[in-house]
């Protein structure tokens, strides 16, 4: 039986009441990991018929969550970026993505922009 967008956001929101930390943002790691491996839920939520690139497709309007659905066709790339005090957790249906990690050399201030440096990754 396919997982649905429906059950999906309903299972996100029982882990994330159960438990607000790591441990309620580890299952709801896991049920993303559910949701990317169910080839129904992919073909109708994230598919080559999807037109837009970001799509929200869930929005908890008691936990503030969102679930959004990425649908890229071809290369991206966006701008170094900070989730600030919140959090997010990334699925991988298709295809792969290429993190950068970043170290701060200088930190905003007096309206300049900060200055970031790129960090090496080890294999």
């Amino acid at each position: 039986m396919a997982y649905t967008l429906d059950q999906f956001a309903a299972d996100c929101r029982a882990a994330l009441l159960e438990d607000a930390g790591r441990a309620g943002r580890e299952h709801v790691r896991q049920l993303t990991e559910k949701a990317c491996a169910d080839r129904d839920f992919i073909a109708r939520h994230l598919g080559p018929d999807v037109d837009a690139e970001r799509t929200v497709l869930y929005e908890d309007p008691d936990l503030h969550f969102c679930i959004l659905g990425h649908v890229y066709k071809g290369a991206k790339t966006s701008a170094p970026h900070d989730h600030g005090p919140s959090w997010a957790i990334y699925g991988q249906a298709t295809g792969e993505t290429e993190m950068t990690d970043w170290r701060l050399v200088e930190k905003p201030a007096d309206g300049k922009p900060g200055r970031l440096q790129r960090c090496e990754r080890t294999k």
